[in-house]
């Protein structure tokens, strides 16, 4: 299992743990959603070390990622709540290519997302978005959705729009 894999499987038992998805719902807010993002991130602390989390990858601005996997060349994102975000997408993706300006060896860009939120990006626009800088910049974006009760499953969508795969 790679550790984007690992930081996946993690961001689902949290959720489930702090039944994030029907808290959401019951608008519990963005105080509950960083509360348990900053548990995840705990627990890959403890798994991996701090090098990996809230890295500044570039030195001209103060952007920081989730979690930076220089050795699986990935950021991962984690973002529960994808609805409400819209230029979520293309805000990580400039990070992505910011950090690969500075020199670091992005290939990859990872979104975690809520249930529902690969339906969402398999739009027209988004899917522009992820085509162009994966063909202009060789970075493969995508979304790994959560799933409700805490059943595993990732789901990611393909640059090319060929649309959703079960891994």
């Amino acid at each position: 299992m790679s550790k984007a894999e690992r930081i996946f499987q993690l961001a689902q038992e949290v959720a489930a743990a702090y039944d994030l998805l029907n808290a959401r719902r019951a608008g519990s807010g963005d105080s509950y959603t960083r509360e348990v993002v900053n548990h995840l991130k705990s627990l890959v602390i403890e798994e991996y070390g701090a090098g990996i989390t809230n890295q500044f990858l570039s030195k001209a601005n103060r952007q920081s990622v989730d979690f930076w996997l220089e050795d699986e060349q990935t950021i991962l994102e984690v973002e529960y709540s994808m609805w409400s975000s819209d230029p979520l997408l293309e805000k990580e993706v400039f990070k992505a290519l910011l950090a690969k300006d500075a020199g670091k060896d992005v290939r990859h860009l990872i979104l975690i997302g809520d249930p529902g939120s690969v339906r969402r990006w398999q739009t027209p626009t988004p899917q522009s978005v992820i085509e162009w800088v994966e063909r202009h910049q060789q970075i493969r974006v995508q979304i790994w959705e959560l799933a409700e009760g805490g059943r595993l499953t990732k789901m990611a969508t393909e640059p090319t729009g060929a649309g959703v795969n079960e891994n």
